[in-house]
């Protein structure tokens, strides 16, 4: 009966629900937007911007480089970051990165690499947004490790569309989407101090050398080392072992008042804190998710 009148109460306020999917609600584990105030400082933009492991999370690069000078300002960010709009006041800056493996070395190991347990969580999503540059390579491969970083498991292989877009930017230039995996159904990946995860270059698969990201739009692109691969709004969920409450946004046991505000506060930001069914919009869903079970747990 208590759900009957929410989405009665919805409906007289001429929010829809038919759209409205319910899903157990996630934890933040890690999180960067790289919206620094200096975007010059190396240390500031690779250190967490939230998450409950944020101070044991580690982000870092192999066989390529940072790049955090953009002629004495930082590189623009993510059409999905919320500041996007407003920027450069308030900020939406990105992580660059280049100087990737020259043509025909290296497959599969260069590229960014963020290490964050997963202790005492399942079910975990890994998100982020990633921009090509024309002469970066075409193809990168989603990786994963639940050892530290000695094995590894390619769940996902990426293709630009184009060259100079963003993952998330609409069709026919970019997929309209943050990329997000789902690593559910690998159940070595909860509860795992030791998870890991990777985006690194990868060979074309027909002919097993680096193909640029403008290729075929410009049929003379060619790959360079200097080409660039920049990255935002990256994220890791998980949701709780043994214990939370759905609706429980801010993880203190009690589906009230705090919850409600934590969604209103961040309600049409992209994900993040407040995005209760994780699907990368903190929107009406989110609310009606925590309307529903408000009092639980209390």
């Amino acid at each position: 009966m208590k759900g009957l009148r929410i989405l009665r109460a919805f409906g007289a306020l001429g929010l829809t629900t038919a759209a409205i999917a319910f899903g157990a609600a996630q934890t933040q584990l890690v999180f960067w937007n790289f919206n620094e105030s200096n975007p010059l400082d190396e240390i500031a933009m690779l250190t967490p911007d939230g998450g409950v492991f944020a101070s044991q999370a580690q982000l870092s690069i192999a066989l390529a480089e940072f790049r955090f000078n953009n002629n004495g300002s930082g590189f623009r960010g993510s059409p999905l970051d919320p500041n996007n709009s407003t920027h450069p006041n308030p900020p939406n800056w990105a992580l660059q990165t280049t100087r990737y493996p020259a043509q025909g070395q290296n497959p599969g190991q260069a590229g960014i690499v963020v290490r964050v347990p997963t202790t005492g969580y399942k079910d975990i999503t890994i998100k982020f947004d990633v921009r090509w540059s024309n002469t970066s390579s075409k193809y990168l491969a989603v990786e994963y490790a639940t050892d530290g970083g000695l094995n590894w498991t390619r769940v996902r292989t990426l293709e630009a569309r184009v060259g100079d877009r963003w993952h998330s930017e609409p069709d026919p230039n970019g997929y309209g989407e943050l990329v997000q995996i789902d690593l559910s159904g690998d159940a070595n990946v909860n509860d795992n101090a030791q998870f890991a995860f990777r985006v690194v270059t990868i060979f074309d698969p027909a002919t097993n050398q680096y193909t640029p990201a403008n290729y075929p739009s410009n049929p003379n692109a060619t790959y360079n080392i200097n080409g660039t691969l920049r990255y935002d709004l990256i994220e890791v969920l998980g949701t709780e072992i043994g214990g939370g409450v759905e609706g429980d946004v801010n993880g203190d046991g009690c589906v009230d008042d705090a919850d409600l505000l934590v969604v209103l506060f961040n309600f049409g930001n992209a994900g993040g804190q407040g995005d209760v069914n994780n699907d990368s919009i903190v929107d009406d869903a989110d609310l009606l998710i925590v309307l529903f079970n408000f009092g639980s747990g209390c």
